[in-house]
């Protein structure tokens, strides 16, 4: 049973996010130039830098992060499997707080990428 509603957490981040054109375009439009600089394929695939930032989204901990970068890293590839092996690498960096934030990255897996 999910206990996130983690499609609902994305609408809402989104619509959020894109209304920072109206109330401050400079810095969204700033920001978004630096993700898309970030997030392309080099050394790292960007699917990798995805899992990165479900890691550290865990350890700030931030709701919308995990949902949106869970769902960025799903759409570029990133496994079940990778995805909660890197969750565990939080859980060693970020103890037991870790491990209750995980439950929202593991309710956008039951979602976008079921067990088969």
């Amino acid at each position: 049973m999910m206990t996130h509603d983690v499609e609902n957490i994305l609408k809402s981040f989104m619509k959020h996010f894109g209304a920072l054109n109206r109330d401050i375009p400079d810095a969204r439009n700033a920001y978004t130039d630096l993700q898309k600089t970030v997030h392309k394929d080099g050394s790292l695939p960007a699917k990798f830098k995805e899992i990165i930032c479900i890691v550290a989204s865990i350890l700030k901990p931030c709701e919308e992060c995990m949902v949106y970068h869970t769902k960025q890293a799903i759409s570029l590839g990133a496994t079940r499997e990778e995805i909660m092996e890197a969750c565990s690498v939080a859980i060693v960096m970020g103890g037991g707080p870790a491990v209750s934030s995980i439950a929202i990255v593991q309710d956008c897996l039951e979602l976008w990428a079921p067990r088969k």
